[in-house]
């Protein structure tokens, strides 16, 4: 069988491909982030920050580096996704030339920036592991393009599952053999070789489009102009490990990139998911932006009745997640997960706007977006590590969690990363509805409304845990939070959220019709 670039059309079409390909692959990312979990315990005791900090450090500078990372050719594809028999060839080849030379330059500049930075071991990273991801991304992007454009959502998350597990499983075996940074950086650029040679054989024979030397100028101009607006989002990703990298120790960027590890788990499953399903099926509405705006605002009201619960859940059940989980020399990281976890809250709207905003081909409005967040950002970031670290304390010491002296930066940086993130992450939202003038109360609607539910709940949550704590001994007061009441509250706060609004309510209840019909068939008539 064979994938196709001819996607299901009308609202009926593109409704169910849009609910099969979340359930696929939200399915897949759970299934994997089980194993993932399991792997993150086993690795915080073979490693240590310091392996953290080196690793993320590294993954750091290469984001940095790529300037014009291949795989943003998959957006420019999916943006015309009726062009791409035609364009597929020449996308190939600028594709391949931007991976080429970004490899080369960041072998070339490893080893300055190890001595720049002065953190021994960095440039041997960054030459023979880091590299090759624009390679790894070129041979990625085409195949995974034409499977996303024909929708095989089913195709992907089989595959996708797979590959992470095995791909887990072999740092798990890197770390345990004492490869130290290596087993967090290997295993996922091997992923993507992997993903890129299946997804080739999955689908199936094409046509051989050759490089048209009339479309190289086009195709380059519209590639280069989404890589500005996708190379600031991926510093921004990193901004915060950057900026400790000029200002703290390897341990304190371990301590920090350990607890944003952890807390982004539970918006992966479903935000960035989500972000990756709708793009090309926004693209296939493009001519109807009244209906992309729409589509994507019931997308997100629904998204943030799961997203915003599970997000300050994460943040309540800090202390007895770290304390029952983790050692002692993670500590650190309790208070810096808990902030994170509260700006996830946020964060979950980002991976829709910007699937959006690409579906709609409006690559500068990202850029600008991005670029102001960027500048903002950084000088904020700055200002936090080096002035802020008495006032985090105290602000974070108000919420009683605890703040070690070997991460006092990095959780002044938590707090100034929260701050950004919850304003821009709304602007995002409202930049993308644009187009259908989407008002400003509608846009904080949908971060807000859940959270009148949500925080009631969580500092329930909380005040269980304390109390549990005072009767009884830390162990079980720390497991029960975590096996019973955090998993109840969770439920109850992501029930409340769905029920207070209508239209989320209504999109709940097709969606459970849709798969109920699935699974039984057709209601007999008559």
């Amino acid at each position: 069988m064979t994938a196709s670039t001819d996607a299901p059309g009308g609202r009926r079409g593109y409704a169910a491909a849009a609910a099969s390909g979340s359930a696929w692959t939200t399915l897949q990312t759970l299934s994997n982030k089980v194993v993932t979990v399991f792997a993150m315990l086993v690795l915080a005791k073979l490693l240590e920050p310091a392996d953290f900090g080196l690793s993320n450090l590294a993954i750091s500078v290469g984001s940095f580096a790529f300037i014009i990372p291949p795989f943003v050719m998959g957006d420019v594809l999916l943006a015309r996704p009726s062009h791409f028999h035609r364009s597929a060839g020449t996308a190939r080849a600028v594709a391949w030339g931007a991976g080429i030379l970004l490899a080369l330059g960041l072998i070339v500049a490893a080893k300055p920036i190890e001595t720049f930075a002065d953190k021994p071991g960095l440039a041997f990273l960054l030459m023979v592991v880091v590299m090759q991801r624009p390679l790894a991304d070129a041979a990625f992007v085409i195949p995974n393009s034409r499977l996303r454009i024909g929708l095989d959502y089913r195709r992907i998350a089989l595959i996708d599952g797979a590959v992470i597990l095995f791909a887990t499983l072999l740092g798990l075996a890197m770390a345990y053999c004492g490869m130290g940074p290596s087993s967090l950086l290997f295993p996922p650029i091997a992923m993507i070789w992997i993903r890129a040679f299946i997804y080739r054989r999955a689908a199936g024979p094409m046509e051989r489009s050759p490089v048209d030397p009339a479309l190289v100028a086009p195709i380059a101009n519209r590639f280069l102009t989404a890589c500005t607006g996708q190379y600031l989002n991926s510093v921004l990703a990193i901004l915060e490990v950057l900026v400790l990298g000029f200002f703290a120790s390897e341990t304190e960027i371990g301590l920090y990139g350990f607890a944003a590890l952890l807390a982004i788990q539970t918006n992966t499953v479903i935000a960035s998911q989500l972000g990756a399903v709708l793009q090309p099926i926004f693209a296939h509405i493009r001519q109807d932006p009244a209906r992309q705006v729409a589509a994507f605002l019931r997308a997100t009201r629904l998204l943030s009745s799961v997203s915003v619960p599970l997000s300050l859940m994460q943040a309540a059940l800090a202390i007895p997640l770290f304390q029952l989980l983790f050692a002692t020399k993670w500590t650190g990281s309790i208070a810096i997960f808990a902030v994170l976890s509260v700006s996830q809250a946020f964060m979950f709207v980002g991976a829709p706007s910007i699937a959006l905003l690409k579906a709609q081909s409006r690559f500068r409005a990202y850029f600008a977006w991005q670029f102001t967040q960027l500048v903002v950002s950084a000088a904020v970031f700055i200002v936090a590590v080096q002035h802020g670290t008495e006032l985090a304390g105290r602000i974070i010491g108000l919420f009683g969690l605890p703040v070690s002296e070997d991460a006092r930066q990095a959780a002044a940086l938590s707090l100034a990363s929260a701050a950004m993130w919850s304003l821009f992450c709304p602007l995002g939202l409202w930049i993308a509805g644009r187009p259908s003038k989407l008002a400003l109360r509608t846009v904080l609607g949908v971060f807000f409304a859940p959270w009148l539910v949500a925080a009631p709940i969580a500092a329930f949550a909380v005040l269980a845990w304390w109390l549990l704590r005072t009767g009884t001994s830390p162990w079980i007061a720390d497991a029960v939070s975590l096996v019973a009441i955090g998993p109840l509250a969770a439920v109850a706060a992501i029930v409340g959220s769905v029920w207070m609004r209508k239209d989320t309510r209504a999109d709940i209840m097709s969606i459970i019709e849709r798969f109920r019909r699935r699974r039984h068939g057709p209601t007999p008539v008559g």
